[in-house]
């Protein structure tokens, strides 16, 4: 007797260069952690110390907002059977910035202005997948870069008092995510894709600036600021594969 078993399912070839483009949504978090030194601590002086002990609250913290991303990727894949092992590298832009202003009343009264960026990021990671009929699932991750950007002022509204603290750096860290790839012929496909990156930490210094006969008596209240930077996205992309041996 004759037996007959359904054919194999064709698993799609996804070997060799592609490049495609993507855009979605980012959601990017920034963690500050400020202090206030000089004149603002002076044990002597109880007047600065509850000004001091009134604005660390606003200059502490964390702050989020989402916006939206999109960039271009380029990568190759070697594929054994269904198992893949690929190289991505890619870079996007993101849009917007966080900012808020906030009032608070001590002994004088003060107004706090923080804002934060990330202007874009630049990821190069490594592939591994799995690929089942015309898809594939893979994980991911690696190197990332991104241009940072940080700015701290606190305004005394009752004299003319400034201390301002700010940064910005390019950052390396790192990347992690997974993915979804379908594939629409031999050449194009369509993905799915998370990354979480993290930036690391920017730190800066202030102190504070005043009107002439002021200007030596203020340089001595002065700040410290640290800033930490993370963002996930979730992006929709289309791929255009060259094909490989």
């Amino acid at each position: 007797m004759a037996w007959c078993f359904p054919a194999a399912a064709q698993v799609a070839d996804w070997r060799g260069a592609y490049i495609g483009g993507f855009a979605g949504a980012a959601w990017i978090d920034s963690t500050s952690t400020a202090e206030l030194g000089g004149e603002w601590s002076n044990a002597l002086n109880s007047v600065n110390q509850i000004d001091r002990d009134a604005l660390l609250p606003l200059l502490n913290g964390g702050s989020a907002r989402t916006g939206a991303t999109g960039g271009v990727a380029v990568g190759y894949n070697w594929q054994m059977n269904s198992l893949l092992l690929g190289v991505e590298a890619d870079v996007s832009a993101l849009d917007g910035k966080d900012s808020t202003t906030r009032f608070v009343t001590a002994i004088s009264p003060y107004r706090v202005e923080k804002s934060s960026d990330v202007d874009w990021t630049a990821t190069l990671r490594g592939r591994l997948g799995v690929a089942f009929d015309s898809s594939l699932i893979y994980v991911t991750g690696g190197l990332a870069l991104g241009e940072v950007k940080y700015s701290q002022s606190i305004t005394q509204l009752n004299f003319p008092y400034v201390e301002t603290g700010a940064a910005s750096a390019t950052k390396a860290g790192w990347t992690l995510g997974a993915g979804f790839e379908q594939a629409l012929d031999d050449e194009w496909s369509l993905r799915l894709q998370y990354l979480h990156v993290d930036l690391g930490s920017e730190s800066s210094s202030s102190a504070g600036v005043c009107p002439p006969p002021s200007v030596a008596a203020c340089a001595v209240y002065t700040g410290s600021q640290k800033v930490e930077f993370a963002l996930d996205s979730v992006t929709a992309g289309i791929s255009y594969r060259f094909g490989g041996p």
